[in-house]
């Protein structure tokens, strides 16, 4: 008799506490909502509590902080926003209805993330909780294009496209235009992002768009390249001038030396010619060559003499 008078107690409270039992549901485990609208995150609890007692209360918080941004007495209604959510959150309904969902608006990427909506009652404890996830879609905001290399002649070079933002993740395209702006074959090794180019020659110039897109919108950004001949090595193009200038140096300075040169051999030459003058020469001579020499210098005056007629002697008369 005892033994069924427990089995009844028992049974009677398993009722009682499934009749009191707190449950807290999120029927939707995920939201999506574009960059800059407003988004409702639905919440509702069940309970045989029809009456709040005070003290209880609902709270929402975001993942992994566990930091409340806003919370709601069932009792009164009184409510609580965290500074960095004023202005963006409330709760969707009134405090006299189970669905204790939140409204956000103007969503941002920081706001992605998941958020745990809770109940705590005095008359139906414990604490209940339910999870669901945020995905904030944002378009790609535009991208930013480089080059990556040399552009010259036969080199290798990767146009690179990036946007900073965009979820789902964007996809890339590329495409080329001649420098009259018409549009060519893609000639490359595409990955995402990354456009290789490689030999690249005179018909690699031109223009070339990068297209970011997702299913929330697209951007673009596009890349000049102008390929140009290989340039030298500004150190070795100066000494190579340096040299020449060198030798061009040296050798007027040999030549203007050679025509001086010459010129004073004319001048003097000429010189002579006209003055008809030789210096005398030098000759040693011995005592009897002077002796011979002088003999010869008597004869010579004597030539040049003028002949003088004899002069006849006269007798004097006696």
């Amino acid at each position: 008799m005892m033994a069924n008078k427990e089995v009844t107690w028992f049974i009677l409270s398993a009722v009682v506490a499934a009749a009191h039992a707190l449950s807290v549901n999120t029927p939707q485990k995920q939201v999506q909502v574009k960059k800059g609208d407003n988004i409702t995150l639905p919440c509702t609890y069940e309970s045989s509590v029809l009456t709040p007692a005070k003290g209880d209360i609902v709270a929402w918080m975001k993942m992994p902080e566990e930091a409340e941004f806003i919370n709601r007495y069932l009792d009164d209604g009184g409510t609580w926003i965290s500074d960095a959510y004023k202005g963006r959150v409330n709760f969707s309904s009134n405090k006299n209805n189970h669905d204790i969902g939140i409204i956000l608006s103007q969503v941002t990427l920081n706001d992605n993330g998941t958020y745990e909506c809770s109940v705590r009652l005095r008359d139906d404890p414990p604490l209940t909780h339910s999870t669901m996830e945020l995905l904030v879609l944002v378009a790609p905001s535009k991208p930013d294009c480089k080059i990556i290399g040399t552009t010259e002649f036969g080199q290798n070079i990767n146009l690179t496209c990036n946007s900073i933002e965009g979820f789902p993740k964007p996809e890339y395209s590329w495409q080329s235009y001649n420098p009259e702006n018409k549009q060519r074959a893609l000639v490359g090794t595409v990955t995402p992002g990354v456009l290789m180019l490689k030999n690249i020659s005179i018909d690699t110039t031109g223009y070339y768009i990068c297209l970011a897109k997702n299913s929330i919108g697209e951007s673009s950004c596009n890349i000049t390249v102008n390929v140009t001949p290989p340039s030298m090595n500004f150190a070795l193009l100066g000494g190579v001038v340096g040299g020449l200038v060198a030798v061009v140096i040296i050798i007027a300075v040999v030549a203007y030396c050679c025509c001086c040169r010459n010129g004073k051999e004319k001048d003097y030459e000429m010189t002579e010619t006209e003055n008809g003058d030789h210096p005398p020469e030098v000759k040693i001579r011995g005592p009897a060559e002077e002796e011979i020499q002088d003999e010869e210098e008597e004869e010579e005056e004597d030539r040049h003499q003028p002949v003088q007629p004899p002069i006849s002697k006269v007798s004097p008369e006696v």
